[in-house]
């Protein structure tokens, strides 16, 4: 009986060994390697892996009749020998089957345009470019590994399960991230969700440009693709746009690395601290397959994954791990090595009467039955389920949530379309809540301020009261002889061009409270219309009275000339036709239209943003036409500044305003400089901010004007000065010097000038501008004779005696306006 098991045993190892013997091999070439790099020792290992596969496969009964023989060159992961490596294998004999490799995507690129055209199947277990999706050029190539485009599925699952229809993306410019959004944006459109907006990085400094725009367009749900070394810059930015939290979702893929938080150091994004960027970034959600099964399935090999992950630590151990090293990446290189086998061994039903190992290179029907066959690949593999679609591995992607550590929350599983959830997806987001794919927008009105309101509308009655007042006083004092020589009606003028700046501001709150809408298309030239000749009218009107001052003082010699209100009122009339005439081409021109704006108003903790619409008055050619008339009105300005400073040293304060002029020139000056810059400044999401603003700077302004100017004049009213002009100019030869006693006091009176119509008589060479105060003369007060000369005036005060009130009671009293 032993005899017989012994002899039994005996002949199974002399049939095994004789199978062993029979088997043809098949050969499959490698174009492996990489330079002298930190890769180059993982690189270096996917040899010993691949025949230590090939041996296990021969073990088994795939492929009964063949044994699989692994031929490898090394390209040093350059495009150029990789090519070289190709016809290498395929120069030499034996005839390869299949091609492995190369592991680095440039190099990939080449050899894989290549080997269909020579009939070879090639296998992908590591190079990830998009390009290799295109079935014409790479129409031989089947890849373990999988590339960014195959979380397409998984990332429509996912939006299709939460019921969003709305999503952006957000993507670096690189090939591999650009090719997976083409094809992403392609699926939306098949599935009808709407793409709310792209956003393209081409240069990290355009970073915030983007993140804004995602924003501008109301992203919710962003489905980003970027590397971990440009994560931190982009976080910075979405933290400081606020596009983080309960309200957003963003879900990018594994190319951000397990723990890049963790390795963050200061400066990585400027303007953000490592805090901000962990704040911006926590709860993002992360797509990514695994490059090694957690489940305890036992595999093709016969092995779990996590048996085989031992076994091959162990192989790895036994080699210098600064020359050999066992990658993460080595269970997509050991299922290839599996997956060809199978593919093989499927094929062999459709080459008919052929036989595998009569391939060649000009096989085409050989190599086709052999894409069918790898084209039924299914089987479990070290890595997970392996199955082909296209050349493209099909196999489930995981879903990751990123707050302290990376967690996986989820499983898609690509044959039957759906996820798995392995946590309640509600508890995945603050509070519970699943976010909106978009915000609701309520349309509305901007809020008014009453308060604004409130504020503008007192403003506004002060300074019509005080306005008022200045009038009433010039019409009920108006032949008091220090009024009556202010040219009260001149002064009523000014008054009126202030209150049509009051009125200018009265409609700008209509305006901005919209009181009355019938207005609208007209207000925005109307508001242009009344300030600009108001403002003409206040200063133009002021300046004429100086204009008038100018002409009488500052002759070469004294003429008998009348320069009444009507020549005063004549020349504003002037000044208000050109501002008539501007104001009119601008109308016709360029009128600034009523266009409404929107600002969009984002609630805290709500869904919910408002969109609120004001009004603004605009014209593409405004700026020019604002430009005009701001030089216009400073060249009015400035005149008034030139006849104000020809004329300081008349020092009659009911007649000169050269003074209050230059005060008023001032305030104008520093607040329009302040002021109107601030107003462009302002931006028009802010109407509030601009009514506010703009109304009380004209208030302020016209009612400080007002108060400069009449001020003065209320305190002059009861002065009792007589004011008496000898006027005597610096023509020499018109000038000479006498001197009179007046009573028992020596009174000289210098630099009186000849006035031809009054004869030699000294008496009539006197030119007196008042009638003398009776009540002084009965009293005999001092007056004030006033002499002025071509640069200064000068005041001598003299006592009235009898003889001399008599002389001048004869004299022909003239007006100052008759000068």
């Amino acid at each position: 009986m032993m005899y017989s098991s012994l002899v039994i045993g005996a002949l199974t190892i002399l049939i095994s060994l004789d199978r062993a013997r029979s088997k043809v091999p098949l050969y499959v070439g490698g174009i492996l390697g990489s330079t002298d790099d930190s890769w180059s020792k993982y690189a270096n290992f996917y040899n010993i892996l691949f025949k230590v596969a090939f041996e296990e496969i021969n073990k088994t009964d795939i492929l009964p009749n063949h044994e699989l023989v692994f031929v490898s060159k090394n390209s040093k992961a350059d495009p150029g020998l990789a090519a070289q490596c190709l016809f290498e294998h395929i120069n030499e004999e034996p005839v390869k089957v299949a091609i492995f490799g190369p592991p680095k995507s440039d190099p990939y690129q080449i050899v894989g345009q290549i080997t269909p055209k020579f009939n070879l199947i090639q296998m992908s277990f590591l190079a990830k470019t998009s390009n290799m999706i295109d079935r014409n050029l790479y129409s031989s190539t089947f890849m373990t590994n999988y590339i960014e485009d195959d979380l397409n599925p998984a990332r429509l699952a996912m939006i299709k399960y939460f019921k969003w229809t709305k999503v952006a993306t957000l993507f670096y410019n690189e090939e591999i991230f650009v090719s997976q959004m083409h094809e992403f944006h392609k699926l939306l459109d098949d599935e009808n969700i709407t793409l709310v907006t792209s956003g393209l990085i081409a240069d990290m400094e355009a970073v915030e440009v983007v993140i804004k725009r995602l924003k501008q367009y109301g992203a919710r749900i962003i489905i980003g693709a970027f590397r971990s070394t440009k994560a931190p810059e982009i976080f910075c930015q979405i933290y400081k746009q606020n596009m983080y939290g309960k309200k957003y979702v963003w879900i990018l893929t594994d190319s951000l690395y397990s723990g890049w938080l963790d390795r963050l150091e200061p400066g990585d994004a400027p303007g953000c601290s490592i805090q901000n960027i962990k704040d911006a970034a926590y709860g993002h959600f992360t797509l990514g397959q695994k490059q090694l099964r957690t489940d305890h399935i036992v595999t093709i090999s016969g092995q779990t994954a996590e048996e085989y992950n031992s076994w091959m630590k162990n192989i790895s151990s036994q080699y210098d791990p600064s020359t050999h090293l066992l990658s993460k990446y080595s269970p997509w290189a050991y299922d290839a090595a599996w997956a060809l086998a199978v593919g093989l061994n499927n094929s062999m039903k459709y080459i008919g009467n052929n036989k595998l190992e009569d391939f060649s290179y000009n096989r085409s029907d050989i190599y086709d039955a052999i894409q069918r066959g790898m084209s039924e690949v299914f089987f479990q593999g070290v890595s997970g389920a392996v199955s082909f679609n296209n050349g493209r591995r099909v196999g489930p992607a995981f879903i990751h949530i990123n707050h302290e550590d990376r967690n996986d929350v989820a499983k898609y599983e690509p044959l039957n379309n759906s996820i798995e959830w392995w946590r309640t997806p509600q508890s995945l987001f603050p509070g519970g809540i699943i976010p909106r794919d978009s915000f609701q927008y309520v349309k509305r009105r901007f809020q008014q301020s009453y308060i604004g309101l409130t504020i503008v509308g007192l403003l506004i009655i002060i300074g019509v009261a005080v306005a008022l007042g200045f009038l009433v006083f010039n019409i009920h004092y108006r032949k008091n002889k220090n009024i009556k020589m202010s040219s009260p009606r001149i002064n009523n003028t000014i008054i009126g061009g202030g209150l049509l700046i009051y009125v200018a501001v009265i409609i700008m709150s209509v305006d901005y409270s919209e009181s009355l809408p019938c207005l609208n298309h007209h207000i925005c030239m109307l508001n242009v219309w009344i300030i600009s000749i108001g403002f003409t009218v206040v200063f133009g009107a002021l300046f004429s009275k100086t204009f008038r001052v100018h002409i009488l003082f500052t002759q070469g010699m004294i003429k008998k000339q009348t320069i009444k209100d009507a020549h005063l009122f004549g020349l504003l009339g002037v000044l208000v036709l050109l501002d008539i005439l501007f104001l009119t081409l601008w109308t016709i021109l360029h009128p600034l239209r009523l266009l409404e704006k929107t600002v969009e108003v984002e609630l805290k903790d709500s869904d919910t943003i408002l969109v609120e619409t004001f009004h603004v008055c605009y014209n593409e050619y405004q700026s020019y036409w604002l430009s005009a008339q701001y030089i216009s009105k400073g060249a009015l300005l400035a005149l008034g500044t030139f006849l104000a400073w020809e004329t300081r040293h008349i020092k009659v304060p009911s007649l000169n305003d050269s003074k209050y002029i230059g005060f008023c020139v001032y305030n104008i000056v520093v607040v329009c400089a302040l002021c109107v810059p601030v107003t462009f400044v302002l931006p028009p999401e802010k109407p509030t901010a601009k009514y506010v603003f703009t109304s009380i700077v004209c208030v302020f302004t016209t009612t400080l004007v007002l108060c400069i100017l009449f001020i003065p004049k209320v305190k002059l009213r009861k002065s009792t000065d007589t004011i008496r002009f000898n006027q005597s100019l610096g023509k020499q030869n018109n000038l000479y010097k006498k001197s009179c006693k007046i009573g028992n006091e020596p009174t000289k009176t210098t630099n009186v000038s000849a006035v031809e119509e009054f004869g030699s008589d000294f008496n009539q060479k006197i030119l007196e501008k008042n009638t003398i105060n009776e009540q002084m003369s009965k009293t005999g007060s001092d007056i004030k004779l006033i002499s002025v000369e071509s640069e200064k005036i000068s005041t001598n005060s003299v006592s009235e005696n009898a003889d001399l009130r008599k002389q001048r009671e004869d004299q022909k009293d003239f007006n100052c306006t008759s000068l």
